[in-house]
């Protein structure tokens, strides 16, 4: 019996413990290379940079995973539904080496302002899905878990920035506001270009 396409585009998420970050790092780390190779983004490095580097920007968050108050994040993953596992596709790291978790597909974080007078404000933070993975709807599934926990948990308020004229349309259609421009922003990987970068904010 062949899959239907509305059971191709669900995908189960899961919030990730530092015991799991320490598994899942190195796929998160590829799905990261991979936007930044493939896709020129403008995702914290500058060419050259290696897996060990790209690996730690996601393991850097495992303290924050388990702060209780201010301060803290909840990170998820996106992983493939079970009848789609055996045909996930292959993921290497920046050296061509094979990952493990080829299941997981996308990831987001959810970070609690760490100021008394802040505690009401979240912001969203490496909202990434494996380019070969995209129109799914994978990256809204993530945004629309990370906006009923925000609000769950108390945040009234929730902030971002993204590459301008890159996720801006995606973002507006959940109902983000566009709160101004910053020029310059960050370079692409290459070093040779400034991009802009988009301010946004949503009111939960």
């Amino acid at each position: 019996m062949s899959t239907s396409q509305d059971e191709k585009k669900k995908v189960v998420l899961e919030r990730v413990t530092p015991e799991s970050l320490k598994l899942y790092a190195p796929r998160l780390a590829a799905i990261l290379c991979r936007q930044i190779t493939h896709q020129n983004r403008s995702i914290n490095f500058l060419n050259p940079f290696s897996t060990s580097q790209a690996i730690e920007i996601f393991e850097n968050a495992s303290s924050s995973l388990t702060k209780s108050g201010a301060g803290r994040k909840i990170m998820w993953v996106a992983k493939l539904p079970s009848s789609e596992t055996d045909t996930a596709l292959k993921s290497l790291d920046m050296d061509g080496k094979e990952t493990d978790h080829s299941e997981i597909v996308g990831t987001v974080q959810l970070a609690f302002h760490f100021s008394p007078n802040g505690v009401h404000r979240t912001e969203v933070g490496k909202l990434i899905v494996d380019d070969r993975y995209e129109r799914r709807g994978i990256a809204r599934t993530l945004m629309d878990e990370l906006h009923r926990t925000a609000k769950e948990q108390g945040s009234t308020l929730c902030l971002l920035d993204t590459e301008a004229g890159y996720a801006e349309h995606f973002y507006s259609k959940l109902g983000w506001k566009l709160s101004g421009y910053v020029p310059g922003y960050a370079m692409t990987p290459d070093g040779k270009e400034k991009r802009d970068a988009a301010f946004m904010y949503l009111e939960l």
